[in-house]
């Protein structure tokens, strides 16, 4: 990825006051090998044109944290964290994101997300 958005936009999944329902679960559970541990895919921003990504505001604020690519892109520059911020409230983690938008608790898929804490 070559750029992150600096702030989640207005149909962001990261944030807690979006209707639900936007993505179905199944995205959510394609996606959340992006919170494993030492993951090198990151949560792409929805708004991406189609052959470019760039990051999601969201993600970088609360599902970086263990993500391999968002930390070798933060060593290469291509990802500050000081630059990124959110007005807006957002999930704890991967995890309560992906409950919020349908993913089962149980579901094996969520197993393996590495929580922040």
């Amino acid at each position: 990825m070559k750029a992150y958005q600096t702030k989640p936009c207005a149909e962001c999944p990261w944030r807690t006051d979006v209707a639900r329902g936007r993505f179905p679960a199944e995205r959510f559970r394609d996606l959340a090998e992006t919170a494993y541990d030492m993951a090198q895919v990151q949560f792409a921003c929805h708004k991406c044109p189609e052959g470019v990504e760039f990051g999601c505001a969201g993600f970088a604020l609360r599902g970086a944290a263990h993500n391999l690519g968002a930390r070798l892109a933060v060593r290469a520059g291509r990802l500050r964290f000081e630059e990124i911020d959110s007005p807006f409230p957002l999930h704890d983690s991967y995890r309560s994101m992906a409950i919020a938008n349908g993913v089962d608790p149980d579901d094996p898929a969520l197993a393996a997300c590495r929580d922040p804490d």
